[in-house]
């Protein structure tokens, strides 16, 4: 035997309420909540490397920002 809580209830109730075509349009929504909050879950990417043994220092970066784009065409450029 299954138990709902007061909120649960109060969503099947107002649900059987609703005309097919807004029943479609809650589930849309139901299933984009859900894709919300699994986004807001998603691990932060600060110290993503911290686990490997990957050291490369800000001269390096700044060195590799330079090489990838020293050529690349600015906006004055057509």
């Amino acid at each position: 035997m299954s138990t709902q809580s007061a909120e649960e209830k109060k969503i099947i109730e107002s649900l059987r309420a609703l005309p097919p075509e807004k029943k479609t349009e809650v589930i849309d929504f139901i299933e984009f909540l859900k894709t919300k909050t699994a986004s807001a879950e998603r691990r932060s990417l600060k110290n993503l490397w911290s686990r490997f043994s990957v050291h490369i220092s800000d001269g390096e970066i700044s060195n590799l920002r330079k090489e990838m784009w020293g050529n690349f065409p600015g906006r004055d450029e057509k």
